[in-house]
């Protein structure tokens, strides 16, 4: 946690400090312990800051965050008039450029290597990958959940340990410009893009838009960094290969990809097999995710791992106790040997195409079930991308294909068309859970996945409720004759 004084803090964020009628001990020298931009998460000691938001006012919290022990209110309107209780405020034009503008103060006064990661599909997943091959070598820290905006980034770098030598932050992005912001203030070192996919299509007109947004990264960077991208990706490739500084590439096809997979083999819902190589380099990895999608964020890693001096070796073993994060691709075994994975988390018509891919590439004893919630985000892309969904899933061989919201309609009615599977659509999560807990067979293998608007982890928690994990005991089973 970087710990600053409040004057070091009102300099950094282009503000003034103004002391309270009961001022901190030490006066505009107090260091603060925290930062919160949340008044609920605020602890004793803590800087809150009074953001703006298109909901919330944090201005209005202001008092709740002093009596849940904030020691200081960053804030753009009023002072110790209006906000009495307050021990001292920082007065700024503007808390959320205040709260960026100090992350990237205590991003300079350190010495550490900051890797930026961003792409249409799989960030926080390569995020997770990149910190466990660093982690071989260095102290490393990485972005928590999804705090990868223009409040998130900064707010992991105010609060990363003083010892880390590494960060790794996830960059994401819905409009233009948000990019280069969170380049300014996290100064990458390595910056990794890693593919280019229609998503956000209702902020942006078509791919080449969301390629020059994502492109944002290595234009801020500086030409003494390194660009890590994906040679498979071609608005990707076209990136890293403008990059002035250098550049690595990566990739599964491309014979051009400097850090490759060889000898690639999927093994179904939960693992995958391929072997390492950069040059004479090489090391075999058994990954405990699914897919050639995982195979992609693997190399991304190992090509930042690469970037810093690490060998394949250490990449493979940072790459192998990976597990996927929650709704990220769980695998749940469960009773009657029915697999369910848990791929809720969000979803767009690529990460679409490769769960299409996993569920039908993947052994099964029973029926393949996809579970498909509305893919959301893609403007006038909205009505052929689902269409287009039903098609492939007919064409996938799944045996039961559950379509979920009232976008998810046409890629209902599109497989229906095709035939050769069976097909149902429900209004919402809810009425989908309750028709499928019922409708599911001993050694089905379910699919999971949905844009986060869907809510989807509703269908994940029936079935869990439902079906109990494989090999766990029937609570009111104990005692019985």
């Amino acid at each position: 946690m970087a710990r600053l004084g409040l004057t070091e803090i009102a300099r950094a964020a282009r503000g003034t400090t103004l002391l309270g009628a009961r001022p901190p001990a030490a006066g505009a020298a107090h260091e603060v312990e925290g930062y919160s931009i949340d008044s609920r998460s605020v602890r004793a000691g803590d800087l809150f800051f009074a953001i703006v938001g298109p909901r919330h006012d944090g201005h209005d919290f202001v008092g709740e965050a002093i009596a849940r022990g904030a020691v200081a209110a960053v804030v753009s309107k009023g002072g110790p008039g209006q906000f009495p209780e307050a021990p001292a405020l920082i007065r700024v034009r503007d808390t959320t450029a205040g709260l960026q503008d100090l992350g990237a103060h205590v991003r300079r006064r350190r010495p550490i290597k900051v890797i930026g990661i961003t792409g249409s599909a799989g960030k926080t997943t390569a995020r997770e990958m990149a910190a466990s091959v660093l982690s071989q070598r260095f102290r490393t820290y990485r972005s928590e959940g999804n705090l990868n905006n223009a409040y998130g980034l900064p707010l992991t770098l105010l609060r990363m340990p003083e010892e880390r030598e590494v960060a790794v932050l996830e960059m994401g992005m819905s409009y233009h410009g948000e990019i280069a912001r969170l380049v300014e203030i996290a100064d990458p070192d390595v910056g990794v893009i890693l593919n280019v996919l229609r998503v956000h299509l209702e902020h942006f007109r078509g791919l080449d838009a969301i390629a020059r947004a994502k492109g944002e990264l290595f234009r801020g960077m500086r030409r003494d960094g390194t660009a890590v991208y994906n040679a498979d990706d071609p608005r990707a490739a076209r990136l890293g290969r403008a990059f002035p500084g250098t550049a690595l590439s990566y990739g599964i096809t491309s014979r051009k990809a400097e850090v490759a997979a060889e000898d690639v083999a999927l093994e179904g819902p939960a693992s995958s097999r391929f072997v390492l190589r950069r040059g004479k380099d090489r090391a075999p990895v058994r990954l405990a995710l699914p897919g050639r999608h995982g195979i992609y964020n693997a190399l991304a890693a190992a090509a930042v791992g690469f970037a810093l001096g690490l060998d394949a070796e250490a990449a493979r073993r940072g790459l192998e106790p990976v597990r996927p994060a929650a709704m990220r691709g769980t695998l749940h075994h469960l009773e009657d040997g029915i697999d369910l994975l848990d791929d809720s988390y969000n979803s767009n018509p690529a990460a679409m195409e490769r769960a299409l891919e996993v569920l039908r590439d993947a052994p099964a004893a029973g029926r393949r079930v996809l579970v498909s919630g509305d893919m959301l985000e893609l403007g006038p892309y909205e009505a052929p991308a689902h269409r287009r969904l039903g098609e492939r899933v007919a064409a996938a061989g799944i045996d039961l294909f559950v379509a979920v919201g009232p976008l998810s309609r046409r890629a209902f009615e599109a497989a229906r068309g095709a035939g050769g599977l069976e097909a149902r659509h429900f209004p919402d999560a809810e009425a989908a859970a309750s028709w499928l807990v019922s409708a599911l067979r001993p050694k089905d293998l379910v699919l999971v996945k949905g844009s986060r608007g869907a809510r989807m982890e509703r269908v994940v928690q029936a079935i869990l409720r439902a079906r109990r994990p494989a090999g766990r005991p029937d609570p009111g089973a104990e005692g019985a004759s």
